[in-house]
């Protein structure tokens, strides 16, 4: 099992699709720096609740309508939210990272499903390891690799700002280290799911398909069971893009246990569906 796991980290350090992704991430963050403002893939909004909801008041560009920020250079966006009182940037990136779901969609289709579709994964299985300890492996080695791209995300934007920006528009260390621990959960619920999908579908064609246009699928499903059933008191705030926003702004000790329960749910029934469907599979 240990040397599927390194097998695969020297993989996927020739893998360019992998750098690629990377350097993404580290886009995103340069500019999220330089615009004092977090970049976001998509934007959640299920009732009357949205991702922003939950990010951290006095950013300067409530204040304006959006017709006067149009008009506003990046540089004068960029300064009013460096001059705005309270304002943390680092709170607000956080409650995006929601982003990097796109990113671990790498990581898991150079890890699972170019194994199935490149058909290499029957020669490992005809070797001394089985479906298990292939399985074991590999959700192992997604789980581990995407949560460094993780933590990654979190302190190199954490530094880059507090030196790029001189720290005026800083949390201190201990606070984004908590936040991160406390988001931790629903992004490893978002790394199990999508190891699930890979193990159920396998080919990198169909696992793309699915899996890039899931999150904002599953949101437009939530707002019509929420309009139609007004359900919205119960099952919005579990919604794994609100739960990372709200995660960043002191959530209550129940909300936090409720989040977790359902984020444990999610991964014991995406690894359990992966893992049926790969044992009873034909590899071919």
């Amino acid at each position: 099992m240990l040397n599927m796991i390194k097998a695969d980290l020297y993989r996927i350090n020739k893998n360019i699709a992998f750098f690629i992704a990377i350097g993404l991430v580290l886009l995103m963050i340069g500019v999220s720096v330089y615009m004092v403002q977090p970049g976001s893939v998509g934007q959640a909004s299920v009732g009357d609740i949205s991702t922003t909801d939950y990010m951290n008041d006095g950013n300067g560009i409530d204040d304006i309508s959006m017709e006067e920020a149009k008009k506003l250079s990046m540089h004068d966006l960029r300064e009013m939210s460096l001059n705005s009182e309270g304002y943390k940037f680092d709170k607000n990136f956080l409650a995006a990272n929601m982003n990097l779901y796109y990113i671990f969609i790498f990581v898991a289709a150079i890890a699972i499903t170019v194994d199935f579709s490149a058909g290499s994964v029957k020669n490992t299985l005809s070797s001394a390891i089985n479906r298990k300890k292939y399985f074991i492996s590999k959700t192992l080695f997604v789980l581990g690799m995407c949560t460094l791209i993780f933590f990654m995300n979190t302190y190199v934007s954490y530094f880059g700002n507090l030196i790029f920006n001189e720290g005026k528009v800083s949390s201190d260390l201990w606070t984004v280290t908590k936040i991160s621990l406390l988001q931790l959960p629903p992004m490893l619920t978002l790394m199990s799911i999508l190891v699930g999908i890979a193990f159920a579908f396998r080919k990198t064609s169909i696992f793309n398909i699915i899996a890039i246009p899931l999150v904002m699928v599953f949101q437009l499903v939530l707002n019509l069971v929420v309009m139609l059933f007004d359900l919205s008191s119960k099952i919005v705030n579990f919604e794994l893009q609100l739960m990372i926003g709200k995660l960043t702004s002191e959530p209550s000790f129940d909300y936090i246990t409720k989040s977790y329960i359902y984020c444990a749910v999610l991964i014991i029934a995406f690894l359990s569906l992966g893992y049926i469907s790969f044992r009873k599979s034909e590899i071919k």
